[in-house]
């Protein structure tokens, strides 16, 4: 609350003293043409920070609200791609608005003695389909990383598990400079590493394959990526820093970035250790979320980048890892069967040390004509990934069960310990020539991947069975070596038959071979030792997949709009010997079609984009599920296959809309999804009255299930303050059919979650964000073998930060979840709170911070699974409160200035005044 009235006293001290006034207008060219989205914004006088913008709509009409403080003039500015930018002093009007009439762009005309300066960028520009933020112009903490720059921008959110989502829709790549940093699709290394003072831009676009990106070919993928590109003087920049960090219960982190930027070229080295359950990277106050068990982890990577997307280009990266896990778990399981109802009570104990190394090796070579005016070239690419891991591991498990009367049924106890070695290499090498006019293109990949993997284990299992009055004991050891080959050849030729029309005839082919030896003996009471061969769970065999797919696809563009259809024919073989049984030998030929479409349209600008999309998808049974031969290696649970098994068929139908209102600030999405499943492979277990389970598989018909979501995102935008706001509502139905002690029943699940988020932050000395999401869930049955069920969950999480006396600040992280299904053996409700108050230093390249990790030593590892046939409560062990001391220093230069020098308001950092102002 006190933080909240904080917010509001700013809002109503700026609106005092401000000087506010709505700036209108339209942009034209010189031919007198509406110009929508083009980028209008003001620039304080004293200093050319930007404080509004706006975006021109189809009318090239602008409306912006002004706040120029204490000044009587601004300087307004325009910027639309192919123009001149344009640039102009306005007097603040003693009314409450300004109409500045039409305004005309000039063509951009290249001349070399000409350079056009302007003296801040805006804050977002939009180009046709790209969204660009300019990074200055949201405001961040010294210690803030590249993940907490994007949780600012507007449509950007970052979930507990990491996912980012740009306006509702997955962000499926992250890049730096255009390039993979350390060779990850997902930018965790860039993310969590590169201090966010290095981002000059933040570039959101539609996914493309690295073909696409070299074709032209429009993203079809439904998804975006981020581009991170790095401040440059000169394009040049050098930076790091080095983080310490120690704690109560000799709790410790460390960390050491160092990256280098040369002329295109990316050199990066990172290295770190800790014990407070991070992967890699740096937590100056770690988010306010449950993290399980105990985990140490050191890391050490390199990459080395040169060259871009569009040109010829090389990247190699090596990374090691090693981890040690320790996990404890205690949980409470209520299981509903047809006349069969027991409780589960269970303990276990868990350890896992790992060793990872991990190399990459990405080089493309693109050729080009002699002739400059021809569209032909060529690219050659070739990408190789090395993976190497070794491990050991244990556990320990006990569980005991009961009928719901209370009578004991069984008492189970399992140990195990393994060591493990795998190794994984593949190589993927394609070539894609362009040529004619029409940029037709055949692209052909040849794909290899080879693995092995060996592994040692003993396990001991005792199971007593209290109705039968026996006891089974299980007690072996394991000797398993797997190889594996993947050779796969695609080649697409994409064709413009006439214009806007194209055919893509496809053909692929792959061929997978795997050989498993599994060893296994039992402990032999008479020499004891284990030396007695169990012949039945042993194997020895080699199974190979031959798969070939031929495939039509045709495309027509029709102004906005595209039309696309496919059809495939696909033929599987497989076959599957094993020398020491028989019995598990098999042939399999799986011939099928699939068909696809999609409609798209999509506006000019890329600001409106509606998918339709249609998917038939095949999934076949794995070998496991169709050989008729038990699988006795768990004493309380029998798998044996189902041979007649029929593929498993998804009609998946998805609607997808994106509405970006740039001239409001407002974006718009949503998507709605309909699957029918034919026949789905289930599970169908049967258990006895000793809870022993025996499980084969079946296939059912009458899966199906809709879901969808929309959300609305606003941003507002002033000198001094950012806010951001996100409305989104999720819902879910599924009906699904499972069987169950040779009874089929059906549960309909309904979810319904509706979230809001709240971002606000003022001039660089109160960051505030609030997040709130309400998610119920209710099941039926349609049998009275089980109870309805129906149950909610709340989450909220609150972070500020706030700067005072000179250079301190203080920061809080708050999430409270309450489950109202948590059982009475379990707190339905947590609290998590976590606190950082520092300082920095010597003109802002230090900082120092004292963090508290879950002060209030309320958080909890309680969580609650609902499924069709049961309801467990589970308690992990979970990293407990410390408090620890961070120090972190900050080195280097970028865009030709040393990094983070002077105050942090940024008033010896900027330029003052106009200098250069975007004058020309």
């Amino acid at each position: 609350m006190r933080i909240l009235i904080i917010v509001f006293a700013f809002f109503i001290s700026t609106s005092l003293s401000a000087q506010k006034f709505t700036l209108e207008g339209i942009v034209k060219d010189q031919e007198s043409n509406v110009l929508d989205g083009a980028t209008v914004y003001v620039q304080s006088i004293s200093d050319s920070i930007p404080i509004a913008y706006s975006i021109t709509n189809k009318n090239g009409e602008f409306s912006l609200q002004v706040n120029t403080e204490d000044d009587s003039k601004a300087i307004f500015n325009v910027a639309y791609m192919g123009f001149k930018p344009y640039l102009k002093d306005i007097n603040v009007p003693s009314s409450k608005a300004l109409n500045i009439g039409v305004v005309v762009l000039e063509d951009q005309v290249e001349e070399l003695n000409v350079v056009s300066i302007i003296g801040k960028a805006p804050p977002v520009i939009i180009k046709k389909d790209t969204i660009e933020y300019n990074a200055d112009s949201f405001k961040t903490l010294p210690n803030d990383k590249a993940e907490d720059l994007l949780k600012k921008l507007p449509g950007i959110e970052i979930d507990l598990d990491g996912n980012i989502t740009m306006n509702g829709v997955e962000v499926e790549a992250i890049n730096v400079d255009g390039m993979r940093f350390f060779g990850e699709k997902n930018g965790e290394v860039a993310l969590k590493n590169l201090p966010s003072q290095v981002i000059d831009k933040v570039q959101v676009t539609d996914y493309k394959s690295n073909m696409q990106k070299f074709t032209g070919e429009e993203s079809d993928s439904g998804t975006k990526e981020i581009n991170l590109t790095i401040k440059k003087g000169k394009n040049r920049a050098s930076f790091g820093d080095v983080k310490l960090g120690y704690g109560t219960d000799d709790k410790y982190q460390v960390n050491t970035n160092i990256f280098k930027l040369i002329e295109g070229k990316q050199l990066g080295l990172i290295a770190g250790s800790n014990n407070i359950n991070m992967s890699r990277g740096f937590n100056a106050l770690p988010d306010a979320e449950t993290s399980t068990g105990y985990i140490e982890s050191d890391f050490v990577g390199a990459n080395y980048t040169k060259g871009k997307w569009n040109e010829t280009r090389v990247n190699g990266n090596y990374r090691y890892s090693a981890q040690s896990t320790d996990n404890e778990q205690i949980s409470k399981t209520e299981n509903f069967l047809p006349d069969l109802n027991y409780i589960t009570d269970s303990e276990s104990s868990s350890f896992r040390d790992t060793d990872n190394h991990k190399a990459g090796a990405d080089l493309k070579f693109i050729l080009l004509p002699k002739d400059k005016t021809s569209n032909n070239k060529v690219q050659l690419s070739n990408e190789t990934d090395f993976n190497a891991n070794s491990s050991t591991s244990g556990s320990v498990s006990n569980k005991i069960s009961a009928y719901s009367n209370g009578d004991l049924v069984s008492d189970y106890s399992a140990t195990n310990n393994t060591e493990a070695t795998s190794y994984e290499f593949k190589n993927a090498f394609s070539v894609t020539p362009i040529v004619g006019t029409g940029r037709d293109y055949l692209n052909i990949n040849l794909g290899t991947n080879f693995t092995q993997g060996d592994s040692e284990s003993e396990t001991h299992s005792q199971n007593i069975l209290y109705n039968s009055d026996t006891t089974v004991n299980q007690d072996q050891i394991s000797d398993l070596t797997d190889n594996s080959t993947d050779i796969s050849l695609s080649a697409i030729w994409s064709k413009e038959v006439f214009t806007n029309f194209r055919m893509m005839p496809e053909y692929d082919v792959s061929i997978n071979s795997e050989k498993n030896e599994k060893l296994i003996y039992d402990y032999n009471e008479n020499t004891a030792e284990f030396d007695d061969f169990n012949e039945i769970l042993s194997s020895d065999s080699k199974y190979i997949t031959t798969t070939i797919r031929p495939a039509l696809r045709m495309r027509y563009d029709y102004k906005y709009f595209r039309f696309e259809v496919e059809g495939a024919r696909t033929t599987t073989y497989r076959n599957y010997k094993d020398a020491l049984v028989e019995a598990r030998d098999f042939k399999k030929e799986f011939d099928y079609l699939t068909y696809s479409g999609r409609i798209r349209y999509r506006d000019k600008n890329g600001y409106k984009n509606i998918n339709l999309n249609y998917n038939q998808n095949v999934d076949l049974p794995s070998a496991n599920q169709l050989q008729p031969v038990a699988d006795v290696s768990n004493i309380t649970h029998v798998y044996i296959g189902n041979p007649n098994l029929e593929p498993e068929i998804n009609h998946d139908i998805k609607f997808q809309y994106q509405n970006n209102l740039a001239f409001n600030n407002i974006t718009i999405s949503g998507n709605a999804r309909a699957l029918f499943v034919q026949d789905k492979i289930i599970s169908s277990t049967i258990t006895n009255t000793d809870l022993n389970k025996y499980t084969t598989y079946d296939n059912i018909n009458g899966d199906y299930s809709f879901s969808g979501n929309a959300a609305v995102s606003k941003s507002y935008y002033n000198k001094k303050t950012n806010l951001n706001l996100n409305l989104r509502l999720n819902g879910s139905y599924n009906n699904t059919l499972s069987i169950q002690n040779a009874v089929t029943f059906t549960a309909k699940t309904t979810t319904f979650k509706p979230s809001f988020s709240f971002r606000y932050s003022y001039d660089n000395t109160l960051d505030l964000s609030l997040a709130y999401s309400y998610t119920t869930n209710k099941s039926v049955y349609d049998t009275n073998e089980f109870n309805d069920n129906e149950y909610f969950v709340q989450n909220v999480d609150v972070d500020t930060n706030i700067f005072f006396i000179k250079n301190v600040f203080l920061s809080n992280k708050v999430a409270y979840r309450y489950n109202s299904r948590v059982g009475d053996e379990f707190d339905g409700d947590a609290i998590f709170w976590n606190v950082g108050l520092g300082l920095e230093l010597w003109d802002n390249k230090a900082t120092v911070t004292l963090v508290g990790y879950d002060i209030l030593g309320k958080n909890n590892g309680y969580r609650r699974i609902v499924s069709d046939t049961y309801i467990q409560d589970v308690e992990n062990k979970i990293l407990e409160q410390y408090f620890m001391l961070n120090f972190t220093y900050k080195f280097g230069r970028f865009a030709g200035q040393n990094m983070n020098v002077g105050d942090r308001r940024g008033k010896n950092r900027r330029s003052g005044g106009r200098s250069g102002g975007g004058r020309r």
